[in-house]
């Protein structure tokens, strides 16, 4: 339609031109040549000092003002507009800056624009309207045509991380990095010619590229509690927070990838732009969390590191659900212990909370343990002995014990988290849990019989099948 409504301008001219003479025709009269002339070149000057000291725009070569008439006459439309005038992040032909005049009325109309009367700043020419000068100067054909002007360039070495959306051809991507205090998971990459949007679109600093990437967070769970698997508030002495650096060629960029801890720990989109020398071949995110270094492509969106694999694994959640009854244990005349306990669900992941992560090569199977235990507690002190749990993996011997590997260590009788360590890539894993109780008596109790001893209680098997 805006194409239509130029064509009607450069017919429209014409006649507007033959009448010229008999200036411009208003409700309260004809306004003479030499009047609207003498109007149209004050409001011009007006124009002019309020655009001229204007950053970041693009001025028609042949910017001015013009009266807006009717299509085919010289009869005002109450408005004046100037231009062409391209500001940075207005959209195409938003090129007119229009201000509404009105006629003085008497002997000889005039014309004003009404006191504080506000200017509308980068308008679409209207349609079915015309534009025209008493001179008879005309609008460029491709006046409405008039390019965006340069966006300025950003800082060089830019990189941020945003929450505020941007509008981004982006390409697919959905690989992620997992690290104990939240999941990075990507949306798309991009390399676009400029950032931001309206008057804050940048282009890249000289020699410089855009690296983009978009990505939600979350927190990574704990597959057997279903919460976090990272507490800011219950740090444990294994958990640290992930630094996070964007690596180009040799430098090292920090960033906040994750949100504040006192913040929301699930933000959907966030965007990550990195400027970056043009020649470069490969922009890397790292996440760094203890002695574990993951990284991720932000040119190709794929992840580059294999350690943790685990985390990437699906199918590492296993149902045991096997059970040992209440069984008793008598020893001489004085030792009495009632005994049950259970293995419930079973989970392979590389980190654990007291344990950290497992070494290069392994994870953990980390079991849930419920048990019930009743004994001569008067009478004998107790220790739990290492290990609980021990496995085969695939057939093969299971890794190195985690330091929790017993009831005693886990501190608590009734249910806890077990861990032992066996192959990253394992699938099918062996459990046998042997509970053996170490008692001694205490010092009040000097005619207990026997002394010392360990209390055996049955052997429990079960097997968790991971993919």
């Amino acid at each position: 339609m805006k194409m239509r409504a130029g064509l009607a301008l450069v017919a429209g001219l014409g006649l507007v031109t033959g009448c010229g003479a008999s200036g411009l025709e208003t409700a309260a009269g004809t306004v003479e040549k030499k009047t609207s002339e003498a109007f149209l070149t004050t409001a011009e000057s007006t124009w002019h000092s309020q655009v001229d000291g204007e950053s970041n725009k693009n001025l028609g070569a042949d910017a001015r003002c013009y009266f807006v008439t009717g299509a085919d006459s010289t009869k005002s439309l109450g408005n004046v507009a100037c231009g062409p005038i391209r500001r940075l992040g207005t959209p195409e032909k938003q090129v007119w800056d229009v201000v509404r005049i009105e006629p003085t009325g008497g002997d000889k109309p005039g014309l004003q624009i009404p006191g504080n009367e506000p200017w509308k700043k980068s308008q679409v020419r209207p349609d079915s309207s015309n534009f025209w000068r008493p001179d008879g100067k005309k609008v460029a054909a491709d006046a409405d045509a008039l390019a965006a002007p340069a966006a300025p360039p950003a800082q060089a070495g830019l990189t941020e991380v945003l929450d505020k959306s941007q509008t981004l051809q982006l390409q697919p991507a959905t690989d992620k990095l997992v690290v104990p205090d939240g999941t990075v998971t990507l949306k798309g990459i991009a390399t676009p010619e400029t950032i931001g949007s309206d008057t804050d679109v940048r282009s890249p600093a000289t020699g410089e590229k855009f690296v983009v990437a978009v990505f939600g967070v979350a927190p990574t769970v704990d597959p057997l509690t279903g919460d976090g698997a990272y507490d800011p508030a219950k740090p444990s002495p294994k958990t640290v927070a992930t630094k996070w650096t964007v690596t180009v060629g040799s430098q090292q960029r920090p960033v906040e990838i994750l949100p504040d801890a006192e913040g929301s720990a699930t933000i959907p989109e966030r965007t990550l732009i990195a400027s970056v020398p043009k020649d470069t071949a490969d922009v890397v995110l790292t996440a760094v969390n203890g002695p574990v270094t993951q990284t991720l492509s932000l040119t190709t969106g794929k992840r580059t590191s294999t350690n943790a694999a685990a985390y990437y694994r699906t199918g590492t959640m296993a149902t045991l659900n096997k059970s040992i009854p209440t069984s008793q244990v008598k020893l001489g005349s004085d030792f009495r212990s009632k005994f049950s306990y259970s293995l419930g669900r079973a989970a392979l992941t590389p980190w654990d909370p007291e344990a950290g992560w497992a070494p290069d090569g392994l994870a953990w199977v980390r079991v849930e343990v419920e048990s019930s235990l009743d004994y001569s507690y008067i009478v004998y002190d107790k220790k739990w002995a290492d290990p609980l749990l021990t496995a085969t993996a695939d057939g093969a011997p299971a890794g190195k014990p985690s330091v929790r590997n017993s009831l005693e260590a886990a501190n608590q009788s009734e249910g806890t988290v077990v861990a032992i360590a066996v192959p990253a890539t394992a699938k099918t894993v062996q459990l046998k849990a042997a509970p053996r109780m170490n008692f001694t008596a205490n010092a009040i109790s000097q005619g207990a019989v026997p002394r010392t001893g360990t209390a055996v209680y049955p052997t429990l098997t079960a097997t968790a099948t991971f993919n």
